[in-house]
């Protein structure tokens, strides 16, 4: 993300915002000590690791009633797809 942010000329200097439902994710990631329970973690959660180490992104908990990004990866009951809808600015024409 800042790779691409930089190709458009934009400075941003700020840690990358990853929200996250998952509160164990986010202190595997704050947590450099190697578990037995972690020690078959991917290698992409350690280069998150690192990222986060770095302080090139960080990672905050959000409540997954509130993941906007839901509406595009998971069918949703109705009113919770109208609430994301809304949360996303998205308005109908009709209100």
């Amino acid at each position: 993300m800042k790779q691409t942010l930089e190709d458009l000329e934009v400075k941003y200097d700020e840690p990358i915002p990853i929200h996250c439902d998952n509160t164990s994710a986010i202190s595997i990631s704050k947590n450099h000590v190697l578990h037995s329970k972690t020690k078959h973690t991917p290698i992409k959660c350690h280069f998150l690791r690192d990222q986060v180490a770095n302080k090139t992104v960080q990672l905050s908990y959000v409540p997954s009633t509130e993941q906007i990004a839901d509406i595009f990866t998971k069918p949703l009951a109705k009113a919770q797809f109208e609430y994301l809808r809304w949360k996303l600015g998205v308005r109908s024409f009709s209100q």
